[in-house]
């Protein structure tokens, strides 16, 4: 019965990615029927199946388990002249009771509210249509499109089933000698539990890479958002790695920015560092860091358009920024062994004003790569809570495959 049920899925987006890279690619293309043809015979269709386990304990939450499977199905037309174009249909589907688990947001929250959060709505989505052009070295993008501008404050937060996608323009340019430049006018994003923000932001880094020790970056993230919060937030980071000996690199970064108001807000902001020494042993990397979001007991520094997955622990405690801010002091291990990726992570968690302790917390991953198509991963977050705030042990665990082409 479910494998039914997922293979009508399938069917739907293969036949939704057909009809609308027709329907996104005809009126450029009109012009030059020959031409056309032979961009959109000489493109690639792209898949990538990802089913997941996940499981959730948490102090006054029933335990919760889902079981999804996220399909995308895209096709990317040849270039033509410079000109190409993608369109990608994204599929979530529980595989089990929704009632097993609870979404707690946006047009597709439901579940039993007495049990843990998992962040996994079934939907499906245009993920992405959009129409490129490359000159040289420089390459535009209009439309719905995926933007990891930097994955700490403007990402696709890909590791939900339901990625974060933005319509707008981008603009990346390597023409300038040592210098990789972008750009981004955001009209809309889509967050992972498909909550559409209308906004009229604007997104820019540069980052110099004349330097033989490492990068040097800025950039500029300025949200106006037509409901929510505004933010301006500035800074520079210098992160690179040299090499010490044939067998050991030392990996360093150092980064400052800073929040304020914005547009219509008024009551945002605060100051941002991250730090981070390491040692690369060539199979094992050992890594110290303090990452800190500024707070002051009213409103602190905020990152809504992150990959905030990867930052401040696995176990999502910090999804939004505490008043009071928060100190992140982490420790990472991570290496490979038997074929496999391995990392384990030791984060303690205070806030900026105040030095409450919020708890600490451990990380854990194997995640194992068959070739280029096959994935297999299980991960392990475990957060312990300290009395002096609302937080609530929590401990998640994930099983997952994916085929990617």
């Amino acid at each position: 019965m479910r494998k039914n049920v997922l293979s009508q899925h399938i069917h739907s987006i293969l036949q939704a990615s057909a009809l609308g890279a027709g329907l996104l690619l005809a009126p450029e293309y009109a012009a030059a029927a020959e031409s056309f043809t032979e961009a959109l015979t000489g493109g690639k269709p792209t898949v990538d199946i990802r089913i997941r386990y996940e499981g959730v304990e948490q102090d006054t939450k029933e335990d919760a388990s889902a079981i999804t499977a996220r399909t995308r199905i895209g096709y990317l037309t040849g270039d033509y002249k410079g000109f190409n174009a993608f369109v990608e249909m994204s599929d979530t589907s529980a595989l089990g009771d929704r009632k097993d688990f609870y979404v707690p947001a946006g047009p597709y929250a439901g579940g039993d509210s007495a049990k843990a959060v998992v962040l996994a709505p079934s939907l499906t989505v245009l993920n992405q249509a959009w129409i490129g052009y490359t000159l040289g070295k420089t390459n535009v993008k209009a439309g719905r499109q995926r933007i990891t501008m930097d994955t700490r404050f403007l990402g696709n937060v890909g590791w939900r089933q339901k990625e974060q996608t933005y319509h707008g323009v981008s603009l990346n340019t390597k023409d300038i000698p040592n210098v990789d430049l972008n750009y981004a006018y955001i009209t809309n994003a889509s967050n992972p539990v498909g909550v559409d923000s209308e906004m009229t932001s604007h997104a820019a880094k540069i980052d110099f890479t004349g330097i033989p020790f490492g990068t040097l970056s800025a950039y500029g993230y300025f949200l106006d958002y037509e409901t929510g919060t505004d933010s301006q937030t500035l800074g520079a980071r210098f992160a690179g790695k040299s090499k010490l000996t044939d067998n050991l690199g030392l990996i360093y970064h150092l980064e400052y920015a800073s929040q304020s108001e914005y547009a219509d807000s008024d009551n945002i902001g605060g100051d941002y560092t991250h730090g981070k020494l390491g040692v690369d042993f060539g199979k094992a990397t050992v890594l110290v860091g303090q990452e800190t979001l500024g707070g002051n007991g009213s409103h602190a520094f905020q990152t809504p358009l992150a990959t905030l997955h990867l930052y401040n622990g696995w176990a999502d405690m910090f999804l939004a920024t505490p008043a009071n801010g928060l100190v992140d002091k982490y420790i990472n291990l991570s290496g490979s062994a038997f074929g496999l990726k391995l990392a384990a992570t030791y984060h303690d968690f205070t806030s900026d004003k105040g030095n409450i302790n919020y708890g600490t917390e451990y990380d854990l991953l194997a995640l194992k790569k068959f070739d280029k198509t096959y994935t297999a991963g299980i991960k392990y977050a475990s957060f312990a809570a300290s009395n002096d705030y609302t937080y609530k042990d929590t401990n998640k665990i994930w099983v997952w495959g994916e085929m990617k082409f």
